[in-house]
């Protein structure tokens, strides 16, 4: 059941409570509104009730001096919409702490300027400190408190903040937005002082009802969250409620290093749920690499598309992600000290890295040169092409989005149905899970797939331009002869959709 609001008070779907009061019927033609609805500034009852109650107090006294001086003199004219001014209408508020103020409009003064100045009282009431208890009256004048930021403020700030500081790229802003606003439909719009332990217990319990990717399926389109709760949907990953627990915490973060918010503390640090029976993606295994490799189109040496027979061989032996594969440029195939290697970086359009550490240099596996990468890359050079699949279009999501569902719908059809644990992201896990087999230390791991190294001296003292002493570390991968040789040479394929 709703609970029901004071009288005077209504809640807006922010969360921000409003002052409302309807104008009396016999009074509506000294008005141009039907209704005076002003914000009070807190999504706290508590709080809002005093300054409500004072507002309706003044008013209905401003209602009946109307009333009273419209019967006196029936004989005047009615003046026109809210001119009060004929009328020498005195208004005064008690405030909390037992001060007054009065409002006193003058025969000569004008409708506008009498409308301005009872807007102005009512305004400067909702600012007194009136909603809060506190507040201090001088002489003639009220002193302002000054207004506690909202969620939604902050939020605005941090994206400003980020995009300024070129720490957001446009798909980390719709995540982090999307994120955001989640967080305001559970708790609501509400003051950052008043955002508490509960606030954030309630985030937590409310996201582990919830569907992952609610807002672009059909069925939960335009319903509320209670609506969407209430259909018992599969709930999101543990992943996926941590990701959104990070971003809120960093933006929490974000706000106690200003001063102008006023924080002490993070409501939402250290709520992470814990992972151990979550579902962690997994290498391939030789059985599976097997059936990817020997799936029909390997078999018939026909290929839809130029990277439906790259990808997974790039993926299985540079343990690069998905979308730094879709996103290279033929600039980004270099010789370095005589070693073909590939660039990954985020100099040209459309190029993105998740991190700093993301930018590397990785020497061309032997494999991938026997199949015929350098060769290819030579092709397409000669063609005039500038991108290594230049069908792919750049999206929200960079270049990855169209091969990332086709690979889908592939290894189903190769019978790997592991929905979350075998992905394409699999061949990164095999390449660096082999590397560790083989006893080669995460040092020198790192560098190759974009890690964070582990000690300073890696990453202070490594020359990350030297790729004689990378070559070796991405030799010591060497995918099983039973999978290789399942593997056509690119001169012996055929692409029927163009390279």
């Amino acid at each position: 059941m709703a609970i029901r609001l004071p009288s005077h008070l209504h809640r807006a779907r922010s969360g921000i409570l409003h002052f409302r009061i309807a104008i009396p019927p016999d009074l509506l033609q000294h008005f141009t509104v039907r209704e005076i609805y002003r914000s009070l500034r807190t999504a706290s009852v508590r709080d809002a009730t005093p300054t409500a109650q004072t507002l309706a107090q003044a008013i209905k006294r401003a209602f009946q001096q109307l009333r009273s001086r419209t019967m006196s003199d029936q004989k005047k004219p009615l003046p026109d919409p809210f001119d009060a001014s004929e009328w020498g209408l005195t208004m005064e508020w008690r405030l909390p702490d037992n001060s007054t103020l009065k409002l006193t409009t003058n025969e000569t003064d004008t409708p506008e300027q009498v409308s301005a100045a009872v807007s102005a009282v009512m305004d400067r009431i909702g600012d007194s400190g009136a909603a809060s208890g506190s507040g201090r009256v001088g002489v003639g004048a009220l002193a302002p408190k000054k207004a506690i930021p909202l969620f939604s403020e902050l939020i605005e700030d941090y994206k400003r903040d980020r995009l300024a500081a070129n720490k957001w790229t446009p798909k980390t802003q719709d995540e982090n937005l999307a994120v955001y606003k989640l967080c305001i439909d559970i708790i609501g719009n509400l003051p950052l002082n008043e955002i508490g332990e509960d606030h954030a217990l309630t985030y937590v319990e409310t996201l582990k009802k919830l569907p992952a990717n609610m807002n672009k399926m059909p069925a939960y389109r335009g319903k509320t969250i209670s609506e969407i709760i209430a259909l018992n949907p599969p709930p999101m990953a543990t992943r996926t409620i941590n990701k959104s627990l990070e971003r809120i915490s960093s933006l929490f973060k974000f706000a106690i290093s200003k001063p102008k918010y006023g924080l002490q503390y993070n409501p939402f640090s250290g709520r992470s749920l814990d992972e151990s029976d979550a579902q962690p993606r997994l290498p391939f295994t030789v059985d599976e690499l097997i059936r990817l490799f020997g799936a029909a189109e390997h078999a018939k040496r026909r290929y839809r598309t130029a990277y439906s027979y790259w990808l997974p061989l790039m993926g299985l032996l540079t343990g690069a992600r998905l979308n730094e594969l879709c996103q290279l440029h033929l600039s980004d195939f270099e010789i370095v000290g005589g070693i073909y290697c590939i660039n990954i970086r985020d100099d040209e359009e459309g190029q993105r890295v998740k991190n700093k550490n993301a930018r590397r240099l990785v020497p061309i596996h032997d494999k991938l040169i026997e199949a015929g990468l350098v060769r290819y890359v030579e092709r397409l050079r000669a063609q005039g092409y500038d991108r290594l699949f230049p069908t792919l279009e750049l999206t929200e999501d960079g270049y990855g989005k169209l091969p990332s569902r086709w690979f889908g719908r592939f290894k189903e059809r190769c019978g790997i149905m592991e929905k979350h644990t075998k992905v394409f992201h699999s061949f990164r896990h095999t390449f660096i899970s082999t590397l560790l087999n083989n006893d080669v230390p995460e040092t020198a791991i790192a560098p190759i797939v974009g890690h964070e190294g582990m000690l300073v001296t890696s990453q202070v003292y490594w020359n990350v331009r030297d790729p004689a002493k990378r070559k070796p570390t991405v030799e010591r991968f060497q995918p099983p002869p039973e999978v290789w040789q399942l593997v056509p040479k690119v001169e012996d394929i055929e692409i029927t959709e163009g390279w």
